[in-house]
């Protein structure tokens, strides 16, 4: 299992790959959007899923400002269903940003405030592993028992 300290080091490490790359985009930060304020935005709701046919562990780390708030491991089966992590993030607002990785893979971070973009109360976020066997993190504004995968964005 990661540790914190290799998983933060392995984001900081992909993120500054990317962005000197010109990929930022890809990690949740949507050049020339206008991002929603942070001290609005809470993390409604966090979950993953895994629609491959084959079963893969995700490691997961919730991090706000400079404090881990969750970290982790997850073995999902390969029946399509997805779960809820549960966390103190649903009731504070704040900067958080989500690392996962893949079955050991590479750390793949979102920032869940530059994704929603501007005027967003709250945000949801699903890691999804697709059929394809590859490792996907959408974000949606759109919270509560109304919200369905059709407003998820990728990040």
């Amino acid at each position: 299992m990661l540790t914190r300290r290799n998983l933060l080091g392995a984001a900081t490490a992909t993120i500054a790959a990317a962005s000197a790359a010109g990929c930022v985009e890809a990690l949740g930060e949507q050049e020339g959007a206008a991002s929603a304020d942070p001290e609005t935005v809470r993390l409604a709701e966090l979950s993953i899923q895994n629609t491959h046919g084959e079963s893969h562990r995700v490691q997961l780390a919730v991090e706000a400002g400079a404090e881990m708030l969750h970290l982790g491991t997850y073995e999902l089966g390969a029946d399509g269903g997805s779960r809820a992590v549960e966390g103190e993030w649903t009731e504070t607002a704040g900067e958080h940003r989500i690392h996962v990785a893949l079955d050991d893979g590479d750390v793949r971070t979102a920032d869940v405030v530059d994704s929603v973009g501007a005027g967003v109360g709250c945000a949801r976020v699903l890691v999804r592993i697709g059929e394809d066997g590859t490792l996907g993190v959408w974000t949606g504004a759109s919270c509560g028992s109304g919200a369905d995968e059709s407003d998820l964005e990728s990040v």
